[in-house]
């Protein structure tokens, strides 16, 4: 019998408040079961610490993309 293994994290992000919502974001991604975080400025940053905590079949990989429709769902 094999053994589930979970693994957790919060991921947050954060856009500074202003008028230009062409400001950068930034976020902190943490390691529920360890409490370790780290705050990152790219996205592969957070994917890199996640890495240690699960392997990850290809690094370079992009992300799979958002369909559309949840984007568009989630601005209304």
């Amino acid at each position: 019998m094999t053994e589930t293994r979970i693994v957790s994290f919060i991921v947050r992000f954060v856009q500074p408040e202003s008028g230009d919502r062409t400001a950068l974001w930034h976020g902190v991604v943490r390691h529920v079961q360890s409490r370790e975080e780290v705050r990152f400025t790219r996205v592969e940053e957070a994917l890199q610490f996640m890495s240690r905590y699960v392997p990850m079949e290809d690094e370079n990989a992009a992300p799979p993309a958002v369909p559309s429709s949840s984007v568009a769902d989630e601005e209304s």
